[in-house]
């Protein structure tokens, strides 16, 4: 077993990119270091950095992969949850809980969402829904008021929008004060991570567990969760 690991990776904002920054890679990282390991990340848009790692014999493993999809290799457990919901301007849009509270409105999700999110049959009931691959646009939309609601997950939206604020890029519509507000409205996504060995899977579950048991997986949500609980409003993954 190698100390260095190839790892495929998606790109997704606060939680692995470029670098081996955020907060899915850091856990990957540190689970990997209390087992011997240093970790080298490849980073890919999302789904592609599977589709790579099922085509390629390169790489030691793929992180961020749905339960039930079946790769070359052994699973680990679940290791990272993501959180998908609605954020919207709570100066513009009444309070949401749940999805009969965007009939109506204009929503805006990821690619594949609509599939993803089981809306197929509840698409006729928003006033538009569109899926769009760049985040980064779905923040936009956001702040012009152009759309009501995105449907993602709540932390990678908060820091879009913290990204879009700085940026300066919109100009009166950043510097105009929003307060964004996000409703779970769907069940925490389970995620696990494959490894063309068996034993680094198994090795992996191991100190999974043991990072938990002391705290480390909690600390390390707890710092890039932390700091957008006013948008967040503690209802991410109840933290």
């Amino acid at each position: 077993m190698a100390d260095r690991l190839r790892i495929f990776a998606p790109d997704l904002p606060s939680s692995s990119e470029p670098g081996g920054v955020g907060r899915d890679a850091e856990i990957v990282k540190q689970v990997l270091k209390a087992c011997g390991h240093d970790a080298e990340f490849v980073i890919q848009p999302f789904g592609r950095h599977i589709i790579t790692y099922r085509q390629s014999s390169e790489g030691d493993a793929v992180m961020t992969v749905p339960l039930a999809a079946e790769l070359p290799g052994a699973s680990t457990a679940a290791y990272i949850w993501y959180q998908n919901g609605a954020v919207y301007d709570a100066d513009r849009i009444s309070e949401i809980s749940g999805l009969p509270d965007l009939w109506g409105l204009d929503v805006v999700t990821f690619k594949d969402g609509i599939r993803l999110l089981d809306l197929g049959e509840f698409e006729s009931k928003f006033g538009s829904l569109v899926e769009i691959a760049n985040q980064r646009i779905h923040s936009h939309l956001l702040f012009l008021g152009r759309v009501d609601v995105i449907l993602a997950d709540g932390l990678i939206v908060a820091e879009v929008n913290r990204r879009v604020r700085k940026s300066e890029s919109l100009m009166g519509a950043v510097t105009k004060e929003h307060r964004f507000r996000f409703a779970p409205i769907f069940t925490p996504a389970p995620y696990k991570m494959v490894f063309r060995e068996p034993a680094l899977a198994k090795s992996f579950d191991e100190c999974f567990d043991m990072a938990y048991a002391n705290d480390t997986i909690y600390e390390i949500n707890q710092k890039y969760i932390g700091s957008f609980q006013n948008e967040l409003g503690y209802r991410y993954l109840g933290f």
